[in-house]
């Protein structure tokens, strides 16, 4: 893995798109201070995922976009993409190549990309976690932070070594394992306080649900024996109702004589009529076939034409493809023309560029050879150029020591004064001591306090989540109430939906009627008209039993339905056909302005206008009055045929008998009892509001004890922070005390420091004078090997002057390679098009030949098919003729058919008079049919009203083996159980069941917190164990190659790393301790600057060499050394063949070991540009630098 190039837009100072490829080796970005080098730094840094702008050298983080110059607008955004190589896949995503974009506006908007797919941050930092090219590892160092390595506090460079060990993952795992840990435990408090909330309730509703289920047996019980006994009543009465209908049958036979005279009538009348339908349908069938015969002729007649101008467009088509074939034909031949040309020149062309390639090839050859004579000369100077360095950096790694011991000197001089006057601030320390006892005792007294107010606080934070606690619980209890109800209603409008559907209440014959479904039955009367509200009682009333009558289209219809149920014996019905029967309205214009007057009935309901005379047959002389009073009223002034009905029920007939009353149930009558199930729809809407609100108040009522809970956990976490402020407090209390102490033993301390600054001292002056002997050595072997390199550069020079020119000449032979070469492709492309070109037009040849051939096919088939029209068109005609005559035969007989019709209508007439009067006699016969079936009534009714189930429901309930008198027995008992039951909650079951359904719930899911509690635990633990492993490996890893390449850095000397509290390396800090050559073991706080940087490149080696990372940017890491130093920290980068350095250097020595040169200059105020170089290019290495 390794990046591959760095694209920048609109980034602090590249205001134009700027892309950067990365090389194998060393790369190089140079240029003058301020033109934006860092820029580049902070540019990987901020793609990566960096969220701090103190880390991008800004204020805030907007300020990374292009904000403009004087002649320059500002940019709106902001975007940069790393190129990276996967071909390794070490990253963990399916890609041989990774660009991650990062973006930003001007709104603060921010995008991230991952090879131009939308990512979170989040998906970015795990994909490149633990490979050491994140923010927070230790491939990026910024401007200034070299030297932070080794100055922080120890703790904080764990960052480097965890990244290093690769356990930054674990690390970020185990802190959200512990979040959900965290959350798991929060989670079963909560659940342990709602159980034992339930623990509180649960016994009390068990009680309650075993009286209730104790009820419900009961209650089904009773309900049992009562409708046995109510059945067996029923049974006898229907008994009874078939002995009248036998009495009924017997008086039916002295009118069956008419019947059969009126069938005679009736079967002449249907042959008549079936006659006439059969002629009706001859002649529509006539019509039909003269029609047909019309439209044959008419379209052989156009046939005709059509085929004569098809025949005229095949030979315009014929003229056209002839045409068109010539020109294709001559188009064909001017192409092979070409191709000829083109194949000629082709030839010409490769013959050219193999004598330029043997040119080439001979120039190369020659280049090569004087490159290599070059590069050995270039080898003996670097050899020469290298032990310069290594004399020289003795030289100055000798003085350089002096230095330090002489600094060491001052140190140690300044040190004895500071020791000699620390004497006066051990007295002030020791009051500032006292005095900070007394603080942290009055602060700790504060403390306490604060405490209890919180306490306080806290108290009736949990009076306020109690009570809303018991609102809660109301509230719930409100709404189980309400499901009930809602439940009751809604069976209840069930019910009389199925008893609507199952016309429950109506006779038995209207049931069996509607359930045959005769076609030509439009429906019972009650079902065929809207009533409303209000009006019910009073349009059931006026129409008594006419509520039951069937209406049908006409009297065929009536009569095929009375003779369904004779056959059946199913009852009686009366037949309402739309036909047959007349308007009945008699209007008195006198009421319509009368008090209490609401209209005629047939006037205050709706319905479908074709059953207009039905309704004001049955309604037109009954009028509507709001109150008996005003009926009583209106009935006085009104003439004989009128009936008046109040909105009550009450009747005033036309004698002027009254009568009036009302059913028991509700269900009774039929209009109010689809007024009902409306009612019952309202009703249930209305609940269900209000369950709505309730449900809503409910979740406002659990927000707020969320809120109150989360409020209550916060301020017991204060209380928490507060006991440990004391806590705190108590430690410092200890601390002052301590304090004193120490002030005590600080004076030994000193005197025992003087008496070992004083041996230092000496020891350092003899260790200067050694030094500095060893440095002039160095120098003096310096002049002598420079004076031989001088030499060497002279011839090296002048023969690189002659590799140049040979150089030139071959980019000559290159670019005529290229050119002739890509004239070559220009033939061959164009050759390639000319054939493609000939063969299309082959194909067009072939195609016009094979659709004139199809042309002809086409001319021939219409031109032998054209003779056969005009003899069809004859035949045709003759036929036609045919057909008129017999469609005027068929017109005289159905006039004869509709004279012999007219006069069967006249004899049916006659006798339907003569039965009118003889159904009289049957009158008082059917009158007590009437009445036994409204005893039937009142039992099924009675079904309903006490047990809310129909009659055919009660029938599931009949026992074969019924005794009545032990029934009404036991009926007494079971309510005298009931009594002594006393108030029953019927609810308490299923609240029980509920209940117990959520402790069981609960009960599980606190198993279920418990087991992954126990499971995160585990985890956490293993986490530990892992990253205390990897961490220990890594950084024994660390501390070897640390010691090895600080001697190698330094020449000699000694350097060790070690952990604070090695029995803690989890959370322990690192402490540096180096030896410099000559120097004794000390702190690395006492070295010079410049030794501090080397010593932090050493640990950043070791860190890289221990785990390498793909890429490396070293912001000027190597500003504080000096050019042997340099020369020693670039060497060593070489080492690492594996890892991409980008260095952004002032160092003209680092430059000189660069593979690649970047340089950023800012021609234009504000505006950073880019200019390449790759060593080894024409240009040499120092006019890049003269440039830069």
């Amino acid at each position: 893995m390794y990046f591959k190039k760095i694209y920048m837009h609109g980034f602090k100072s590249f205001a134009e798109p700027v892309t950067i490829d990365f090389n194998d080796g060393i790369t190089c970005i140079v240029g003058p201070n301020g033109s934006g080098k860092s820029n580049i730094s902070d540019a990987i840094r901020w793609v990566l995922g960096e969220q701090s702008p103190k880390a991008l050298r800004g204020g805030k983080m907007d300020e990374v976009i292009f904000a403009g110059t004087a002649s320059r607008k500002s940019r709106g955004m902001a975007e940069v993409t790393l190129v990276i190589d996967n071909s390794e896949n070490i990253l963990p995503i399916d890609y041989n190549e990774v660009a991650i974009t990062r973006r930003m506006y001007r709104s603060g908007e921010s995008e991230y990309l991952i090879n131009n797919n939308h990512c979170r941050l989040k998906d970015i930092r795990e994909m490149i976690m633990d490979t050491g090219i994140g923010v927070d590892g230790y491939s990026i160092i910024g401007q200034g932070k070299i030297a932070d390595i080794v100055s922080n506090k120890p703790e904080s460079r764990r960052e480097i070594f965890e990244e290093a060990a690769g356990i930054v993952m674990y690390r970020t795992k185990k802190a959200e394992v512990e979040r959900k840990l965290s959350s798991s435990n929060a989670n079963l408090d909560r659940v342990n306080d709602i159980i034992a909330e339930i623990e509180g309730r649960i016994d009390g509703l068990r009680r309650d649900s075993e009286k209730a289920t104790e009820y419900l047996a009961l209650r089904e019980r009773y309900q049992e024996l009562e409708i046995n006994i109510t059945l067996k009543n029923i049974e006898t009465l229907e008994l009874k109702a078939e002995y009248l209908k036998d009495d009924i049958l017997e008086a039916s036979s002295e009118i069956e004589e008419l019947r059969e005279e009126k069938s005679e009538i009736d079967r002449r009348a249907d042959e008549n009529r079936q006659r006439a339908e059969s002629l009706e349908v001859l002649s529509s069938e006539t019509s039909s076939r003269l029609l047909a015969a019309v439209e044959e002729i008419s379209t052989l007649m156009n046939r005709s034409e059509v085929n004569r101008e098809k025949l005229s467009a095949i030979d315009d088509n014929m003229t056209r493809l002839s045409e068109e074939l010539v020109l294709l034909q001559e188009k064909l031949e001017k192409e092979t023309c070409d191709v000829d040309k083109l194949m000629d020149e082709r030839k010409k062309m490769i013959a050219e560029l193999e004598r330029l390639d043997e040119t080439l090839l001979r120039t190369v050859s020659c280049y090569e050879e004087r490159t290599e004579a070059l590069s050995k000369a270039a080898g003996e100077i670097d050899k020469r150029k290298n032990s310069i360095y290594e004399l020289s950096s003795r030289a100055q790694s000798k003085r350089a020591e002096a230095g330090s011991l002489k600094n060491l000197q001052e140190n140690l001089t300044e040190r004895r004064q500071r020791l000699e006057n620390e004497y006066e601030t051990e007295e002030s320390e020791k009051k500032a001591a006292e005095l900070a006892l007394r603080t942290a005792e009055e602060e700790k007294q504060s403390l306490i306090k604060e405490e209890e107010e919180l306490r306080r606080a806290l108290q009736l934070l949990t009076e306020e989540y109690n009570g809303g606690l018991a609102r809660e619980r109301q509230l719930s209890k409100e709404l189980e109430e309400l499901r009930i109800m809602i439940g009751q209603l809604s069976g209840r409008k069930k019910t009389i939906e199925e008893m609507e559907a199952n016309y429950e209440g109506y006779h038995h014959a209207v049931r069996y009627i509607m359930k045959s479904k005769l076609r030509s039955i439009e429906g019972v009367v009650a079902e065929l008209m809207q009533v409303p509200q209000g009006y019910e009682i009073a349009v059931e009333t006026a129409l008594g039993a006419a509520m039951q009558n069937i209406v049908c289209l006409d009297d065929k219809s009536a009569q095929m339905a009375i003779e369904l149920l004779k056959e059946n014996r199913a009852g009686r019905l009366t037949f309402l056909p739309i036909a047959s029967v007349k308007s009945a309205v008699r209007r008195d214009d006198r009421f319509a302005g009368a008090d209490g007057f609401r209209g005629y009935g047939s006037d205050c309901i709706k319905f479908d206008e074709k059953y207009r005379n039905i309704f004001e047959y049955l309604l037109g002389r009954t009028i509507i009055v709001d109150t008996m009073e005003h009926a009583v009223q209106l009935s006085r002034s009104a003439g004989g045929g009128l009936r008046f009905v109040t909105l009550e029920g009450e009747v005033i007939n036309t004698g002027g008998a009254i009568t009036g009353g009302r059913y028991k149930n509700s269900t009774a009558n039929l209009l109010t009892r689809k007024a009902e199930i409306t009612k019952l729809e309202n009703e249930i809407y209305e609940k269900t509001k209000i369950k709505d609100r309730s449900v809503s108040e409910l979740t406002s009522q659990r927000t707020f004890l969320e809120t109150a809970q989360r409020r209550i956990a916060e301020a017991e976490e204060e209380a928490k922070k507060l006991a440990r402020a004391i806590v705190l407090c108590e430690g410092k209390l200890t601390a002052s005390e301590i304090a004193l102490s120490d002030a005590e033993a600080a004076e030994k301390r000193r005197h025992e420091e003087l008496s070992r600054i004083e041996a230092e001292a000496r020891k350092s002056d003899e260790m200067t004078a050694a030094l500095l002997l060893e440095a002039e050595e160095a120098e003096a072997q310096i002049a002598v090997v420079t004076e031989e390199t001088s030499l060497s550069m002279a011839a090296y020079e002048e023969e690189k002057s002659k590799l140049d020119e040979i150089s030139e000449e071959i980019v000559k032979a290159r670019m005529a390679v290229n050119i002739c070469g890509e004239q070559k492709n220009s033939i061959d492309t164009a050759l390639a098009r000319a054939k493609e070109t000939t063969g299309e037009i082959a194909c067009d040849i072939e195609k016009k030949i094979k659709e004139r051939e199809l042309l002809l096919m086409q001319k021939d088939e219409i031109t032998s098919g054209y003779t056969n029209v005009d003899e069809l068109i004859a035949e045709k005609t003759a036929a036609k003729e045919k057909l008129e005559q017999y469609a005027a035969e068929i017109a005289e007989e159905r006039t004869a058919v509709t004279a012999a019709a007219r006069e069967s209508i006249a004899e049916k007439g006659a006798i339907d008079e003569r039965l009118s009067s003889l159904q009289d006699s049957k009158y008082n016969l059917e009158i007590k049919m009437a009445k036994n079936e409204t005893q039937l009534d009142h039992f099924k009714e009675k079904l309903w009203e006490e047990f809310e189930v129909s009659y055919i429901q009660a029938a599931e309930f009949k026992k074969k083996d019924f005794a009545v008198n032990t029934a009404v027995r036991e009926v007494r008992e079971i309510k005298g159980r009931i009594k002594e039951l006393g108030e029953v909650h019927v609810g308490a079951i299923q609240e029980y069941e509920q209940v117990s359904e959520r402790y069981a719930f609960l009960t599980a899911q606190r198993n279920d917190i418990l087991e992954a509690s126990r499971s995160l635990s585990e985890m956490i633990s293993e986490m530990d164990k892992t990253i205390k492993l990897r961490f220990k490996e890594s950084f024994d890893g660390v501390v070897a190659n640390f010691e090895q390449i600080f001697a190698e850095l330094f020449g000699g000397g000694h350097a060790e790393l070690r952990l604070e509290d090695e029995s803690n390396p989890l959370e322990s800090g690192i402490e540096i301790i180096a030896q410099p050559p000559g120097k004794k073991l000390q702190n690395i706080n006492l070295m010079s600057g410049g030794e501090k940087t080397m010593t932090a490149i050493a640990l950043m080696f070791a860190v890289l060499k221990t785990k390498p990372t793909p890429f490396c940017i070293l912001d000027e890491v190597e500003a504080a050394l000096d050019d042997a130093n340099i020369d020693r920290f670039a060497n060593y980068l070489k080492k690492f063949e594996g890892i991409q350095f980008a260095l952004v250097t002032h160092q003209r020595a680092t430059m000189e070991h660069a593979d690649v040169l970047y340089g950023v200059t800012m021609p234009e105020q504000g505006i950073s540009k880019l200019i390449s170089l790759r060593i080894g290019d024409q240009l040499e290495l120092r006019k890049m630098q003269e440039v830069l």
